[in-house]
């Protein structure tokens, strides 16, 4: 027979050993109010959206540009 590996009571969860309090904290979690998102800039929620008013400009700026050297 193998012997059963000792278990170091200081890694044991202690919320899983003790059921009511297990329940407890996840009632409280629960309860909890979900996080608020993240305020919209002026550009809005997208990471490209920068680079893409660049590129935007940029085109529109080129139009109005290269008409005056033709």
């Amino acid at each position: 027979m193998a012997k059963r590996p000792r278990i170091n009571p200081d890694d044991l969860d202690r919320r899983v050993t003790d059921l009511g309090q297990y329940k407890k904290s996840r009632e409280q979690a629960r309860r909890k109010a979900p996080p608020k998102p993240l305020a919209c800039g002026f550009l809005g929620s997208n990471p490209k959206a920068p680079m893409i008013l660049a590129i935007v400009a940029a085109v529109l700026a080129a139009l109005y540009v290269v008409p005056l050297f033709l």
